[in-house]
């Protein structure tokens, strides 16, 4: 008698643990969004750091508790894991050092000779200021904007590229870290070492927009690169790619914020209307070839990931095909 009731006991231990798990791995970006939402709320209410920190601790318990309608259930945790941790990794990595390998490759371009100074031409060319967008001006619109502006060249993709972690879908986080900086370094520097071009308020004498005081020489050095503009194309890839999702909250407002990044490089004078719309088909160009090579390496590597990766044996090819079918990743 005692052994049964210890092999009904083992039993019943294996059927909690197992439904304590399926809750888990169900619920858990709940966690992941209550965590964060803590956070957000103790470094509100008794840190003295910068306001878009504590935006950014809100943002990201916002894209968790938005992450359920794109949870991936087909995708095996230990393989996710496995590619999933050294790409956040390489992110962070880029997060941290980006800004000093860019620093060096701009120095590396002030010490070349200029190929084509645009600022003659540019400033010639009628609206290409955009001074229509400052019809209306005021000091909480340019103080939300400077604030847009300059969390503009990295939050657009950190934000989604995390909560697509937090979603379970690794080609997604691929689509967006891809899309927002890595292809578009390569793509956008040949435009950069060939043309000179300074930012709007700088080449017109204005005010600097930023309100960054900085000296002379610190302004002609900062204000180079602006065709394309890469804020314009990182935001406007991540906008195109925002407009993917299921979740409507998350597409609409994070959709918004993509675009007040485009509308902020004009209202602070710091690009030209040429460069935002270079800006934004370098973005679209992006997009579609990651795209292209994103569709094309799954291909290749379609039994591996059938094999390891999907919960589903390779057999089941009907729902593995009619899930991307109708998921948006």
């Amino acid at each position: 008698m005692s052994i049964f009731r210890e092999k009904r006991f083992v039993k019943t231990l294996k059927n909690l643990s197992f439904r304590a798990f399926d809750l888990l791995n169900k619920y858990y970006f709940v966690l992941i969004g209550l965590y964060f939402l803590r956070s957000a709320i103790l470094t509100a209410l008794n840190s003295n750091t910068g306001i878009d920190y504590k935006a950014y601790l809100f943002l990201l318990a916002f894209a968790s508790f938005t992450a359920y309608s794109e949870l991936r259930k087909d995708i095996k945790w230990l393989p996710f894991l496995a590619l999933c941790i050294p790409f956040l990794i390489f992110v962070s990595y880029l997060n941290v050092h980006g800004y000093a390998l860019w620093g060096k490759m701009l120095s590396w371009q002030m010490s070349k000779d200029i190929v084509i100074d645009l600022n003659p031409l540019f400033s010639k060319i009628p609206l290409n200021d955009a001074a229509f967008v400052r019809a209306y001006k005021s000091e909480t619109l340019t103080w939300f904007l400077r604030l847009v502006y300059n969390n503009g060249f990295v939050l657009p993709v950190l934000l989604p590229l995390y909560r697509a972690a937090i979603s379970k879908d690794f080609k997604k986080m691929l689509r967006y870290g891809l899309s927002g900086h890595i292809v578009q370094v390569f793509l956008i520097t040949p435009f950069y070492l060939m043309f000179h071009l300074q930012e709007v308020w700088y080449v017109l004498g204005h005010p600097d927009g930023l309100a960054r005081n900085l000296s002379p020489q610190a302004a002609a050095g900062v204000t180079l690169n602006c065709f394309p503009s890469m804020h314009t194309s990182i935001a406007f890839a991540m906008f195109l790619l925002v407009l993917r999702e299921r979740n409507k909250a998350f597409k609409y407002i994070w959709g918004f914020y993509c675009l007040s990044v485009v509308f902020s490089t004009m209202y602070l004078e710091i690009h030209w209307i040429i460069d935002v719309i270079a800006g934004m088909l370098l973005a679209y160009v992006t997009v579609k070839l990651v795209d292209f090579v994103l569709d094309k390496g799954k291909i290749l590597i379609s039994n591996l990931l059938n094999c390891y990766y999907y919960s589903r044996p390779a057999s089941s090819t009907s729902y593995v095909n009619n899930y991307y079918i109708n998921s948006i990743d």
